[in-house]
């Protein structure tokens, strides 16, 4: 039987979600109730049995176009999820296209999951770049650390990537706790900001914003300064203009069109967890 989950649900869901996550309870329980939200999560259970997998079909906007975004794929041990999920998704593509929403977006856990969503429809339009470089040293580089509220950040999010897929202030909020809890570090100042952990030597920088080269360099300067570490790993959208034709191509979001197809050029699918 499939269904929507309710709040008796909680609990055997903050379970399958710490499992597949690798993620505590109190995180599993914010990202269920304040990021996918529990109406929006889809069980399949036996009648009388504790649910036996779970999908979330997350509302999502870019631009007028409405969309969902499917994650959150959990399964009890010994549920063949991997032939379940397909069902599942086909089941929510047919519905929510019916309920007039436009478009569902996935990020694949790998190439074998990206080969079974084409047979769904979704497309490998939404890549990223990724790049590695060293951080030049700059003992003047200024920014500021961990300042910005979430408000000002998706603000500025939606200046340098108009084309964002979004999700509600709400749940970007859950997501940037968590991800502080995580020991993310936001760096910023009037230009730009980043999003990063610090890995050994390496900055991994999971979001990258800047109005230039330059100013996205002054950050990483800033930031080595602060930690010492000596590189960057960026993550960067495909048609963001910083670091031109530097780094590789790697996949990342996927896209299925559930009406007239439309285009996604300016289109940026980042969501952080």
């Amino acid at each position: 039987m499939l269904r929507k989950a309710t709040a008796d649900d909680l609990s055997a869901l903050a379970a399958l979600r710490c499992k597949a996550a690798k993620t505590t309870r109190a995180d599993a329980a914010g990202w269920l109730q304040n990021v996918a939200g529990l109406e929006n999560i889809l069980i399949l259970e036996k009648a009388g049995s504790p649910p036996a997998a779970m999908l979330a079909a997350v509302p999502v906007e870019y631009g007028q176009h409405r969309g969902i975004w499917l994650c959150g794929a959990a399964g009890e041990q010994g549920v063949p999820l991997d032939r379940l999920l397909p069902k599942l998704i086909e089941s929510c593509l047919r519905a929510y296209g019916a309920s007039g929403f436009d478009f569902a977006v996935m990020t694949p856990d790998a190439a074998n999951n990206a080969e079974a969503l084409k047979t769904l429809g979704f497309r490998a339009q939404l890549p990223l770049r990724v790049l590695q470089m060293p951080i030049r040293r700059d003992l003047f580089a200024q920014a500021v650390f961990d300042s910005l509220t979430v408000h000002k950040l998706l603000e500025m999010r939606h200046i340098y990537q108009p084309g964002c897929i979004c999700l509600p202030e709400s749940a970007m909020n859950e997501i940037m706790t968590q991800l502080y809890r995580r020991g993310l570090t936001v760096v910023s100042n009037r230009r730009g900001y980043g999003l990063y952990y610090t890995k050994g030597d390496t900055l991994q920088f999971l979001e990258l914003q800047a109005d230039n080269d330059h100013c996205a360099d002054r950050l990483l300067q800033a930031a080595r300064e602060k930690t010492g570490a000596e590189n960057a790993r960026i993550l960067l959208s495909e048609n963001q203009t910083l670091y031109l034709g530097a780094g590789r191509r790697c996949g990342y979001g996927m896209i299925a069109f559930l009406g007239k197809p439309f285009p996604t050029t300016d289109a940026y699918f980042r969501m952080l967890l």
